[in-house]
């Protein structure tokens, strides 16, 4: 593991979040995921099937409810890049956080029992505030 990083709503101060924590796990190699498996039973993690290549996750349950994800990927390509840069432009940029707070109220409201909707919902916001982040 290189880099370990709070990411996710609950990683911005005054945004409306799931009690979820998001971790993102920068590792050197995806190579060390058999390792890293082994390690994050113990605490209660199970691996959670995801269709996004060079990223794992996994999951931490209290009483049926999701507490804890882990987001594992390479350190400092894409996918990490992109889930800092979200993360650090909506912690600076006030008007942002704004609209995505609005975003997800109204997405909560109108998918409550649909996170596959709701999350595809987003990624156009998410889009966007990453093509913003890079012109930074």
């Amino acid at each position: 593991m290189i880099a370990i990083e709070h990411v996710g709503s609950t990683s911005i101060e005054g945004l409306f979040a799931k009690p979820i924590i998001d971790i993102a796990i920068g590792v050197s190699s995806l190579n060390v995921i058999i390792e890293l498996k082994e390690k994050v039973k113990a605490p209660g993690y199970v691996e959670v099937p995801v269709s996004i290549d060079g990223k794992h996750v996994f999951a931490r349950y209290k009483e049926k409810k999701i507490t804890h994800f882990l987001h594992v990927m390479i350190y400092n390509q894409n996918l990490w890049i992109d889930q800092i840069s979200f993360r650090d432009y909506l912690r600076l940029n006030l008007d942002a956080k704004i609209e995505y707070i609005k975003l997800k109220e109204k997405l909560a409201n109108e998918y409550p029992n649909d996170v596959i909707s709701y999350t595809n919902e987003k990624k156009k916001f998410v889009d966007d505030i990453l093509k913003r982040a890079k012109k930074l």
